[in-house]
């Protein structure tokens, strides 16, 4: 904006001072990549949050499996007939656990059923003593004393990246329970 004075009958032409085309072009540039610095942040914040979130509901429904499995009789563990006449072989070396199959899953889903069906939840189970040389008996070929039990929850995530995380307990027939997890 110029200012036009008259003094002494000369005309003057005053300019006041404003931004050139250059600088607001540069102040455009830094506040758009601050934008997108900015915008990175959030979302590699969200990402850390789901994963989080997974990893601790993941974690919920291995421990409750875990209980759930400590609160059953070493007959329903190892598979043994109720007559005693036969070796069972317990539960099956593999088995895909859903809300359907699972009275823990089940619970886990009853309050959280838009995220039950996000994870994938399996057991394994072996023999540790006496050793099994077959994974998935028929029956054992002797009384096991020493169970494995594993349980497996994987799940995607929100950037397609999967993710598992495994807990593993072992049973005993004289009581014998202590766990480990790994991720």
């Amino acid at each position: 904006m110029r200012e036009v004075s008259m003094l002494s009958g000369n005309i003057k032409l005053q300019s006041s001072r404003g931004f050139t085309i250059v600088e607001v072009a540069l102040a455009a540039t830094v506040l758009a990549f601050t934008l997108m610095g900015m915008i990175g942040v959030v979302e590699a914040g969200s990402q850390m949050l789901d994963l989080s979130r997974k990893q601790t509901m993941a974690a919920q429904i291995l421990h409750g499996e875990i209980d759930q499995l400590r609160l059953q009789s070493w007959l329903t563990v190892s598979g043994y007939s109720t007559a005693g006449a036969a070796v069972g072989n317990g539960y099956p070396a593999t088995t895909s656990l859903t809300s359907l199959n699972d009275p823990a899953f089940a619970t886990f889903a009853a309050q959280y059923p838009q995220t039950a069906t996000i994870f994938k939840l399996t057991r394994t189970v072996a023999s540790v003593q006496p050793v099994q040389s077959n994974f998935n008996p028929t029956a054992y070929a002797s009384e096991p004393l020493l169970l494995q039990v594993t349980f497996t929850i994987s799940w995607t995530g929100v950037t397609g990246k999967s993710y598992t995380r495994l807990s593993t307990t072992y049973i005993g027939l004289n009581g014998l329970y202590q766990d480990f997890q790994k991720s």
